[in-house]
Parts: C-alpha cells; structure tokens; sequence
C-alpha cells in the first residue's frame, strides 16, 4: 500500500527526518508515537503529497493508483467555515469524486451528533464538532490509506470510542491507515505495529504486543529504545 523509503528532509538546514523506512499493508494500522519535534506531522504531510522530501521516496499503490484514494487530515480541519455542515460535505465529495446517498450521509450525520447542525455554518460549531465533522470526511470518502494526525484532538471520551470504532471497521474493508498520536492507550488499540520516531528517526518499529503501554511510556520519558 505505502512504502516511505529513506526519507529525509532538513528545514534551514536543521535534519527533521533522517533516513526514514516505513511499510504500511493494505489493510494494516500503524501508529507513530514521539516527542513534540519528532517529525511526525512532517512524516505524515510527505506521506500525503504534501511535501517533497530532500531524499528518498514515497511509493503508493491503490486500487486507484492516485492521490484521490488518500485521505489526510492535519492539525487544521480543513474546513470552510461560512459553509454549512451539509454544503462541507456536498463541496468534499465534488472535488474528491465521493457520492454518499442521503441516507448514509443523514446516518452518519446522527452517528457523529451532527444531523441537528447540518444546516448551520462550521463557524458556529465547537472544537469537538468540527473534529468530528472533519474526520467524517475521511469515513465516507472511500479513500483506500487514511493519514490521521492527532485525529482525537478535541474529543471526549465517547467519541474517541466511535471514531476508534469506526477505524476498526474500515481497517476490516481493507482500508489502511498511518496515524500520529500522543494518547498510547487508544493508539496501541487500533494498531497493528507502532513506531518511535525521535529526533528525526524512527529509532524503533514493532507489533503492537511486543510492547506494553508503559514501556512506551518509559521509552517517551527518555528511556533507552529497545
């Protein structure tokens, strides 16, 4: 499905990937762990097309054999505040291609709490709401690789529970998914192998029970990789 191969990118001539060499499976979930500056997000965005590494590649293979089969979400929702809920969504499926039928979309809608505020403007929903509505996209977008990161942002408890769900469920399609997270609880739960990435470099890569929670802990907390 995605294979990074020696990747590596400098910012003003600081290193904030080295040599990175990451496989993801169709079907698989990987989950990248590490400090703020690791070089997640930049690791995600190269993955996504976002950014041209300095050195090595990026090798993707769908179904679909573009970028259209992606689906990434930031830091930023990536959505139109003066729009409203439903004209987000109808906007996301005419440049992606998408088709949902009102059924789905009106289910999805309730499942996410968000049938109630269809009609009103993102402007005027919480943080939580438009995480929410964001990470929706990603769910009816048909897309074969997620690229998720920090997708709980935001969330409480209940909906960290149906997103994680959800992802469990797609990942049962064959969709594969590359995600940045601090929360290791909710990571390990839908991984299948988890990596550190620190200072740059993916200093560990291994199946999820392999590891315990708390050695990741420790390990973030300065201990020794393995």
């Amino acid at each position: 499905m995605l294979r990074l191969l020696d990747i590596s990118k400098t910012y003003s001539l600081k290193a904030v990937l080295r040599g990175v060499y990451l496989e993801l499976k169709d079907g698989e979930a990987f989950v990248l762990f590490g400090p703020n500056g690791a070089g997640k997000s930049t690791l995600l965005k190269i993955a996504a097309g976002l950014m041209s590494p300095n050195t090595g590649r990026v090798e993707l293979t769908t179904d679909s054999h573009s970028h259209s089969s992606i689906f990434y979400i930031g830091h930023k929702n990536g959505l139109y505040n003066e729009l409203t809920v439903l004209e987000n969504i109808r906007f996301f499926q005419d440049i992606t291609g998408s088709r949902n039928s009102n059924t789905i979309l009106r289910e999805i809608l309730m499942e996410f709490g968000l049938w109630q505020r269809r009609n009103d403007p993102v402007k005027q929903l919480s943080q939580g709401m438009k995480r929410r509505l964001s990470l929706m996209k990603g769910f009816i977008s048909g897309a074969d690789l997620l690229l998720l990161d920090e997708p709980f942002s935001g969330l409480d408890i209940r909906w960290k529970e149906i997103i994680l769900e959800r992802l469990r469920g797609l990942k049962k399609q064959g969709v594969s998914l590359l995600m940045v997270t601090h929360l290791i609880k909710e990571g390990l739960s839908i991984a299948d192998r988890i990596g550190l990435l620190e200072n740059g470099i993916l200093r560990l890569q291994c199946k999820t029970e392999e590891i315990t929670e708390e050695e990741i802990k420790e390990i973030l907390r300065g201990g020794v990789c393995r």
